[in-house]
């Protein structure tokens, strides 16, 4: 049986070009010009393997990635996809893996480096889906045989997905945490406050918004949430806008609408028409509150256009409540990596200057404790491995899941010294400070910043040594650290956020970091 190849590219020449490449190796190969396109492509035909472009209109390639892992059927959810990009910066990276791909090709792409990846990972899919056979021929083999237990090894399975180390959480996912956050950002929602989340990675702040949603939705609000990585990069102003107008249509059932009303005003600038179609379509539509969850608000700042007009919109929304009662019923939260003072760049406009600002602060150690029953020990033996897991991570989501994970899969971890020694092995090692992602993350966001490094790595050495220093939204260093993830805010003072990176982001790392040859 011949091999499908699903190519997913809006640029014709690439789509061709690589269906020349493959189909002389004995690939068939179909073709598809947008996100949209190739879900329902995939979802027909179930190729062996999808290259996917990153940029494209309509739909990006993250978030087609995204919707064709939570397709039900597994012969579709489980097909491999390889991202085709121009964009190989390590964030780009991050979110192509945690929208579920498996691989990244550059482009301009070489054609033997695109087959023999292609056929890495149809051998990865052809071996997992034999494993996957045989698994379940001998799951039914250990039922019948075996009706009054299960064996270690699937328990041992089934407690460590209690904890979540990629992605984002369902709203009723097991796993989550409530923290403070979440009932300030349900509060403030409610009562009809605009409110913003803004805070370095790996927090939980997509998770929080889903979970939000949810609440809200069970209160009888229109929610709308708006992914803006999945509009794409490489657009026109005309298009991010239409990009956004269409989500909101998908959303709310109002495509048509929306359509007509977007091509009947075309004189309006995009954001114009943007913002009156709110008004004079959701909000005349809908009588409830709406509710726009903005997510990865930071990608504003990656454009190739100036932004800063679509939160003076947002604010002037905002303003519009004394004149126009109906903009009452419209709220906006935005969550993302950025400063308030980030979020209008342009010094002659207005700084974004309305709203609550919720803090998404790492688990304080009552609010990891429930994660204890999930450990699969004695309740005694259960609280002191947690109480020792939160000594490392001091409540850094990640870092306290993926923590818990490993003590979960590992039956022999029964003391705090145990867990001091998974510690090492997990995080502490070089060969970890390698391969871990959030290790990765935060070590690349101090490698890349464009500012100045000596400056940076100065200021981390005195928070490191204890020096007293206050957190300061207008400082750019200091906004730079926080928002790496590296520090926190404690009282007023910037703090290494957990020992963990203490001993990871230790003296020597930031001196071999100020070597002139780093």
């Amino acid at each position: 049986m011949e091999d499908t190849v699903l190519v997913v590219d809006d640029i014709a020449a690439n789509r061709n070009l690589l269906g020349e490449t493959l189909e002389p190796k004995g690939y068939e190969v179909l073709l598809a010009s947008n996100g949209a396109m190739a879900l329902k492509v995939a979802a027909k035909a179930k190729p062996r393997v999808i290259l996917m472009d990153v940029n494209m209109p309509e739909m990006g390639g993250y978030e087609a990635c995204r919707q064709l892992k939570s397709n039900p059927d597994p012969e579709v959810s489980e097909i491999p996809v390889i991202f085709i990009t121009a964009n190989d910066d390590p964030d780009s990276l991050v979110k192509g893996f945690e929208a579920g791909g498996v691989d990244f090709v550059t482009k301009p792409f070489k054609e033997q480096e695109v087959l023999m990846r292609l056929k890495t990972h149809l051998r990865i899919h052809h071996l997992a889906q034999t494993l996957s056979r045989k698994n379940q021929e001998l799951e039914a083999e250990i039922d019948r045989r075996q009706q009054a237990e299960q064996s270690l090894s699937l328990i041992e399975e089934k407690q460590a997905e209690r904890f979540h180390t990629s992605g984002t959480l369902r709203h009723d996912a097991a796993s989550y945490l409530e923290r403070s956050a979440d009932r300030e950002l349900m509060k403030g929602l409610a009562s009809g406050e605009f409110c913003y989340v803004l805070t370095s990675r790996q927090m939980g702040k997509s998770s929080l918004m889903v979970r939000t949603a949810w609440r809200l939705r069970n209160q009888g609000a229109r929610v709308v949430t708006l992914d803006l990585t999945a509009l794409g990069y490489n657009l026109t102003v005309d298009q991010w806008y239409e990009g956004l107008i269409f989500r909101l249509g998908w959303q709310t059932s109002l495509e048509e609408e929306l359509e007509e009303f977007w091509e009947q005003n075309e004189k309006l600038s995009p954001m114009q028409r943007f913002f009156a179609a709110i008004r004079r379509v959701l909000l005349e539509r809908f009588p409830e509150p709406l509710v726009i969850f903005l997510d990865e608000l930071d990608m504003l700042r990656s454009l190739p256009f100036r932004t800063d007009e679509f939160l003076a919109a947002i604010r002037e929304g905002y303003n519009q409540r004394s004149v126009d009662p109906e903009f009452h019923r419209l709220t906006f939260c935005m969550l993302g990596v950025a400063t308030p003072s980030e979020l209008i760049e342009d010094s002659k406009m207005t700084p974004f200057n309305i709203g609550q600002r919720i803090d998404l602060e790492d688990f304080s150690l009552a609010e990891v404790a429930p994660l204890a029953s999930g450990l699969g020990r004695s309740s005694k033996a259960a609280v002191d491995l947690i109480e020792r897991i939160y000594h490392w991570t001091n409540g850094h989501p990640y870092l306290t899941q993926q923590f818990c994970k490993a003590v979960t899969a590992d039956q022999n971890v029964h003391t705090q010294a145990d867990v001091d020694e998974l510690c090492s092995h997990l995080f502490l090692s070089n060969k970890a400070a390698e391969k871990d992602d959030n290790l990765l993350f935060v070590r690349e966001c101090m490698l890349r910043s464009s500012l100045d490094r000596s400056r940076l790595l100065g200021w981390y050495a005195m928070i490191r040594a204890g020096d007293s220093v206050h957190s300061d939204d207008s400082d750019p260093i200091l906004n730079s650290l926080r928002l790496s993830g590296i520090v926190r805010t404690e009282e007023g003072l910037l703090k290494v956020r957990n020992r963990i990176y203490e001993h990871v982001f230790d003296s020597n790392w930031i001196q071999r970091l100020m070597s002139p040859d780093s």
